[in-house]
Formats: structure tokens, C-alpha cells, sequence
């Protein structure tokens, strides 16, 4: 895989309509081989306890997951973009 500044400079396309998921939580890094599965939740009060409801499932190779990091990093670094790692509150 091409370095995270020439990911962005490819051609890319949509073939069919994919759906965005919201997650609020990274719940775990699963290794497969050579890659990794990013495991997502969101909360879920609903049994009247609260608990973590997997949304998204993510596999990735560790080259993919290190562009990842570098495109992170570049995306959130400099004072003018501060970033809140805080949890949105979220009522049933």
C-alpha cells in the first residue's frame, strides 16, 4: 500500500451506496494473520443495564493501520485543531 499522502491523491469511487455507522467506541483489536479487526459499539441502555452493542467490524492489514495512524496524527495535529476525546452523552 502507497503512504497515507499518496492515498489520498488515487482515484477513488463508491460502486454502491455504503452506509455510514456511528460508533462511539473502539471495543477491541482482534489479530488475524497478518491483519487486524477493529471491533466498534455503540452504548445500549436498552436491557435496563448498560451494555456495549457491537455496530462495526473492520479488518485491515498493519500497513493499512499504520497510514491510518499517520493520517490521524496529520489530521489532528497543530493547536488550531483541538480535538475532545470526551464522551457525547447519550439518553434513551
Amino acid at each position: 500500500m502507497a503512504n497515507s499522502s499518496n492515498i489520498t491523491e488515487l482515484d477513488t469511487f463508491e460502486p454502491f451506496a455504503t452506509p455510514d455507522q456511528f460508533c462511539e467506541t473502539l471495543v477491541r483489536i482482534e489479530t488475524l494473520g497478518p491483519c487486524r479487526r477493529l471491533v466498534f459499539a455503540v452504548r445500549d441502555n436498552s436491557s435496563g443495564r448498560p451494555t456495549l452493542a457491537i455496530v462495526a467490524k473492520l479488518v485491515l492489514s498493519t500497513e493499512a493501520m499504520a497510514d491510518i495512524g499517520q493520517m490521524l496524527l496529520t489530521q489532528c495535529a497543530g493547536p488550531d485543531r483541538l480535538v475532545s476525546f470526551a464522551r457525547p452523552q447519550i439518553t434513551n
